[in-house]
């Protein structure tokens, strides 16, 4: 697992994601392909993961998903449904890790939420959104938006701030090191960067009129291709590259005001400037396919267009941060590696077992330590050409008197002393 997902954090950021993410087709959103793979018969009552004698089985995960799923099912493309589903089921998967072996870790530890720390981390986290059209002002509408009730959110969200203020104190609270010089050079950067901004730069509007005017005075036969031209110099979406095809959409995958302003279109006809919270659109749909009630086996099919568009956002200065706002950035950054093998080394020692297809969420094994390299070798000193070989002879003792011959004649005469071999000298490398 060489991330931990906070699950909190990553489905409302689903919930929220709206505009160019939302009207481009998924290739261009940056989603990860979920592993589609699964057990061709799934058993219910199989456990899916477990952490020590906690369970998680496959049918608890179905109705997890199905629930999450009642609210927005109708919005997503068939072809698509079998992917979501799975992201979905790994995101509960995961949930089910946090809550089960890294929330009792930050117990242990005596980390404690207290009510105030919650609200503001509810209030930075609808703060980071606030960007977004349609944005959520408060918890409860925030609940609206996501494919799950209030409590369950809750549940979510507490799980994730208990673990932030873990890492918080375990990780970046040890972290002595200085970043007040890094944080002021970034801030004077963007400071930089926002008075190069071109006078006349934040008049979208007058830029999407003047594209609109190349257009209408374009030939209904040249329209498509003049329409594609000018995605690609000039739209500020990833579908400009394609000529800013979105592909085809059903309704609600869009912001509301694409959304009424595509389905309201002719084929062939290109739309009067249509403005959201990402800019201004000219959009061109190219296809149309009304719906289908299900017949012969086959499902029901929501209506759906095809069309291309032109976005024009306003150039708008960067915000200036706060430098205590950078300078945790700035730790964050740093703490990154330490963050996942602290995680990772929790969830290793919490007994954590899964089924194949939900394996990718245990964490990697332990690095094992580098092996210490091979002393190097020394050659053998060569000898001096000059040196000569002495041989030793054994000392010849010398013969006994007769008396004492006489004294040890059943004694065994002695054993000449045998040369012992001299030790070979050691390596200094291994002193």
């Amino acid at each position: 697992m060489a991330k931990i997902h906070l699950m909190g954090t990553a489905l409302v950021a689903a919930a929220l994601v709206a505009g160019c993410s939302k009207d481009t087709p998924a290739t261009d959103r940056g989603e990860a392909k979920a592993d589609t793979t699964a057990a061709t018969a799934e058993d219910p009552n199989e456990v899916a993961i477990s952490v020590g004698d906690k369970k998680l089985t496959r049918g608890e995960i179905a109705k997890l998903v199905d629930a999450a799923l009642k609210k927005d099912a109708d919005k997503i493309p068939a072809e698509a449904l079998a992917n979501h589903k799975r992201q979905l089921s790994i995101q509960f998967a995961n949930l089910f890790l946090m809550e089960n072996a890294l929330v009792p870790k930050a117990t242990a530890l005596g980390y404690k939420l207290t009510n105030a720390e919650f609200k503001d981390f509810t209030d930075k986290l609808l703060k980071r959104f606030a960007d977004h059209p349609d944005a959520p002002k408060t918890i409860d509408e925030l609940a609206e938006k996501v494919p799950f009730g209030k409590d369950d959110l809750l549940r979510q969200l507490k799980t994730q701030a208990i673990l932030e203020k873990m890492i918080e104190g375990e990780i970046f609270a040890k972290n002595k090191k200085d970043y007040s010089a890094e944080a002021k050079k970034i801030i004077e950067e963007i400071k930089a960067r926002n008075a190069k901004i071109p006078a006349g730069a934040n008049d979208p509007e007058k830029k999407i009129k003047d594209l609109k005017a190349q257009l209408d005075k374009t030939p209904d036969k040249d329209k498509a291709a003049k329409f594609a031209e000018l995605a690609k110099a000039h739209s500020a979406c990833p579908s400009g590259q394609r000529g800013g095809d979105l592909g085809t959409f059903g309704h609600g995958q869009m912001v509301k005001e694409f959304d009424e302003a595509a389905f309201s279109l002719p084929i062939g006809k290109v739309s009067d400037p249509v403005k959201t919270g990402f800019g201004y659109h000219l959009i061109y749909v190219t296809e149309k396919n009304a719906a289908t009630e299900a017949k012969d086996g086959k499902p029901a099919q929501p209506e759906t267009v095809r069309a291309s568009h032109i976005l024009v956002k306003t150039q708008e200065p960067e915000k200036i941060p706060e430098q205590a706002d950078v300078e945790k950035g700035l730790k964050s950054r740093d703490g990154q590696s330490q963050i996942t093998e602290f995680l990772s080394d929790i969830l290793r020692k919490a007994n954590i077992k899964a089924v194949d297809d939900y394996k990718m969420l245990l964490p990697p094994p332990e690095a094992k330590p580098a092996a210490k390299p091979a002393a190097p070798k020394t050659a053998p000193k060569a000898k001096p050409a000059t040196k000569t070989t002495i041989e030793t002879k054994p000392v010849a003792l010398p013969a006994p008197k007769k008396d004492a011959a006489k004294k040890d004649a059943a004694k065994p005469a002695a054993k000449p002393a045998e040369a012992k071999p001299a030790k070979p000298v050691e390596n200094a490398a291994k002193k």
